[in-house]
């Protein structure tokens, strides 16, 4: 019996002993539970190319702002420019994302329509400042937006102000040096592809890569009679007669198109290859460019052009002279310009599937609206992706590899520094498309585009 007592009570005191222990860690759990439920993680993704440094002090920095606001932690994958749109959808499909971007490089309306995105009008009522900042546009700058009575997407937020769009970059001391006229025109412009060609550095080279080739054909050629309608490219309107819709193929301009693809191709300006090409071969002819295996590029906006290529030729080709045809504002017969069309824009929507929406609208917002979140999320980290110089972020003085592209679809007109280019000419190119832009809206007296208030039906 005494045994017995002695195990047992051996046995209670282990008992009560386990007890207290797991009480102590089972509290401990607990502690830790309810401090990680806390903090949520938003995952995300961007285009462009991951930069090689400078992203633990992001995450660090960025941390340390949505912990403290939000409650909540970011994480971004990179998604490089050449196959984004099946890349895009891969990962619409795995359902793994809470934060997407989207726009006219994508199937964004499409899988929108789809409802692949959350409607964010029931949650404009939590982001005061986030809709304050957009009616600094228009009332309507976020009514627009909508697909079929929703809003799937907050868009890239422009000012209505003068600036380049897409067009035609090349090396201006090459056309000087083959003694060509300048480039104003389509003429000029095949001038140029031509005289190329005839160079024997450039003989044997493929000087269009881009199977984009007929949109930048379009514009020079109809841009100026027709508005794009939606994101597929192929249905537009006419901007003298806007309720009047057309498909790109029953139109004129496009049987030019195909004579002069054919022209073209048969004579070697356009890549054999060209319809194995990606949907978005910029990288690529960038690094043609680079290497000076040919001195022109035919899809280029004017934007991207100087984020991703002039830093990188600059530095590597000081000496050569760039210039660049804008396919809209030197069109001789253009005559129209009008503010900025929300509802075409490249957009930032939340997943369908997200469990935290609030936080993440809320993000949304402050990215277009807090200076210190903005310049992280557009620039990278102060001294390793960007300087400031007099105020200004600059990358003049960053590795190219380190240079981190913005959060995609975060780009804002009234957020934005003024900079400047690290090229002098590309920014004397710059401030002139800007006044020019600026004259045609002036005398256009700011007025919208024709289809805005016209929200995309899916039905």
């Amino acid at each position: 019996m005494k045994k017995f007592g002695k195990k047992l009570v051996a046995f209670g005191l282990a008992a009560v002993m386990m007890m207290s222990l797991g009480a102590c860690k089972s509290e401990d759990k607990e502690t830790v539970t309810k401090d990680e439920e806390k903090i949520v993680t938003l995952k995300g993704f961007t285009m462009g190319n991951e930069p090689a440094g400078g992203l633990d002090k992001f995450y660090e920095q960025l941390d340390a702002l949505t912990v403290k606001d939000l409650g909540c932690k970011v994480r971004f994958d990179f998604i490089p420019w050449g196959d984004e749109k099946n890349k895009i959808n891969l990962n619409i499909a795995s359902g793994e994302y809470d934060l997407y971007v989207g726009g006219n490089f994508s199937d964004y309306k499409a899988t929108a329509a789809k409802n692949a995105f959350m409607d964010l009008n029931p949650y404009l009522d939590q982001v005061p400042d986030l809709v304050a900042h957009y009616k600094q546009a228009s009332d309507n700058a976020l009514k627009m937006c909508e697909i079929d009575g929703h809003l799937y997407g907050i868009p890239q937020f422009g000012k209505a102000e003068g600036g380049a769009g897409e067009g035609f970059i090349y090396r201006e001391d090459l056309r000087v040096e083959w003694g060509l006229p300048e480039i104003n025109s389509l003429e000029t412009m095949e001038q140029y592809l031509y005289a190329a060609k005839a160079d024997a550095r450039y003989k044997d080279t493929s000087l269009i890569t881009d199977n984009r080739i007929w949109t930048s054909l379009w514009f020079m050629l109809a841009g100026s009679k027709y508005g794009q309608l939606d994101d597929s490219q192929y249905v537009w309107f006419e901007y003298d007669n806007p309720s009047n819709i057309v498909s790109i193929f029953d139109t004129p301009e496009f049987k030019q198109i195909i004579e002069y693809a054919q022209k073209w191709y048969n004579d070697g300006l356009i890549d054999h290859d060209i319809l194995a090409a990606s949907g978005n071969e910029g990288t690529k002819g960038y690094e043609l460019f680079k290497a000076d295996k040919k001195p022109a590029e035919t899809n280029t906006p004017f934007w991207s052009a100087s984020g991703n290529w002039i830093p990188g030729l600059y530095s590597e080709h000081p000496d050569w002279k760039l210039g660049f045809f804008d396919y809209g504002l030197d069109n001789p017969d253009s005559h129209v310009a009008y503010i900025p069309d929300y509802s075409s824009a490249t957009a930032i929507s939340v997943a369908a599937q997200c469990k935290y929406p609030e936080i993440a609208i809320k993000f949304i917002e402050k990215a277009h609206t807090d200076r210190t979140y903005y310049d992280l999320l557009r620039y990278g980290v102060e001294g390793e992706n960007y300087k400031m110089v007099e105020g200004i972020p600059s990358v003049a003085d960053i590795a190219q590899e380190n240079i981190k592209p913005s959060w995609t679809g975060l780009v804002d007109g009234y957020m934005d520094y003024q900079i400047k280019s690290v090229n002098p000419d590309w920014q004397a190119l710059a401030d002139k498309y800007i006044e020019k832009g600026n004259k045609l809206l002036e005398a256009n007296g700011y007025i919208p585009s024709p289809k805005a208030g016209f929200t995309f039906n899916p039905t």
